[in-house]
């Protein structure tokens, strides 16, 4: 059953980005004047930091008893990454939390920890937001925003009482149990580490992203990229965070001296380079995937072989 889920959620994920791409007009945008050596090493900073994120994953499990190959961190991370496109933002989280329970893990642990390195996830990208909003950027609404969702988050991330009452509300509101996974400094501090890494192979490839075409750009626009991740995750009622991302790029890019026609192009520009790397690292969990039933197989005979000469 499991299994059927996880295969369900890949391929419904792939539905939904083809119909969001082709409903929003991404793959019609205007033909830019682009600087080709930096735009590579763009796009080998963010596959640099996709590979990052599933290290994280494995990370973040190992650090809760759950000890899983690379492998299976990639396959499970990679193959999950288009469920966010699904309403409702928790596929990506149950997604690859399914897949490894399919190796013998329980699926309740592995949705608590892959909920807990989200969480930490948005938590870091609206800190590094702090290094932009307080520039020309950042707006008063935008400002008193991050600063709420910081406060609101580190308060839920890490203080009993706030994550209580959103329990709660939630069995008030739904008539159903609901438990959210504590998060302490002691489990957040080693994932931080590559959350981090990945978050700056990411800001430092959309920095030369927009720079191969505004070649003029500010290296403080890097900053913008956590701060329209961040708040597009934590739109929930926007799959993928479609257009909030893209509406925070803008803003960024204005404020900057970039013209508005350019800026909007680029925006969505940025939406189609992020994808790049979430085929990259969707293809990686294919490969890494067929090479762990592979290794499961060969060694599910070895036993077999082992038990047959015992006998």
């Amino acid at each position: 059953m499991r299994k059927l889920f996880f295969n369900a959620l890949i391929y419904i994920g792939l539905i939904f980005l083809v119909v969001y791409l082709y409903q929003y007009d991404y793959l019609s945008i205007a033909v830019l004047q682009v600087n080709p050596v930096k735009l590579v090493a763009s796009t080998l900073l963010l596959w640099m930091g996709f590979l990052a994120s599933a290290l994280s994953w494995q990370r973040a499990l190992k650090i809760h008893g759950i000890a899983i190959p690379y492998k299976s961190a990639l396959s499970s991370h990679g193959l999950s990454v288009f469920a966010k496109f699904i309403p409702g933002k928790i596929w990506v989280i149950l997604g690859r939390a399914s897949k490894v329970s399919l190796e013998g893990h329980s699926l309740k642990m592995t949705s608590f920890v892959s909920l807990k390195e989200q969480l930490v996830y948005i938590w870091l990208g609206l800190l590094l937001s702090l290094a932009i909003i307080f520039g020309p950027t950042g707006t008063h609404g935008l400002i008193a925003l991050v600063l709420v969702l910081i406060i609101g988050l580190t308060l839920f991330n890490f203080s009993g009482w706030l994550r209580r009452l959103a329990e709660y509300l939630f069995q008030l509101i739904f008539k159903r149990e609901f438990i959210i996974p504590p998060v302490t400094f002691a489990e957040a501090l080693p994932m931080t580490r590559i959350i981090l890494l990945y978050w700056a192979l990411w800001s430092s490839g959309f920095y030369l992203f927009v720079s191969a075409i505004s070649p003029s750009i500010s290296p403080l626009i890097a900053f913008v990229f956590p701060l329209s991740v961040t708040l597009g995750l934590i739109a929930v009622i926007v799959p993928g965070g479609l257009g909030v991302r893209e509406g925070i790029i803008t803003l960024g890019l204005t404020t900057f001296g970039v013209p508005i026609e350019l800026a909007t192009t680029i925006a969505i520009a940025a939406r189609l380079w992020f994808t790049s790397g979430e085929v990259f690292i969707f293809l990686l969990g294919l490969w890494a995937s067929k090479h762990c039933k592979e290794e499961y197989g060969l060694q599910a005979k070895q036993k077999e072989a082992l038990l047959h000469h015992k006998v």
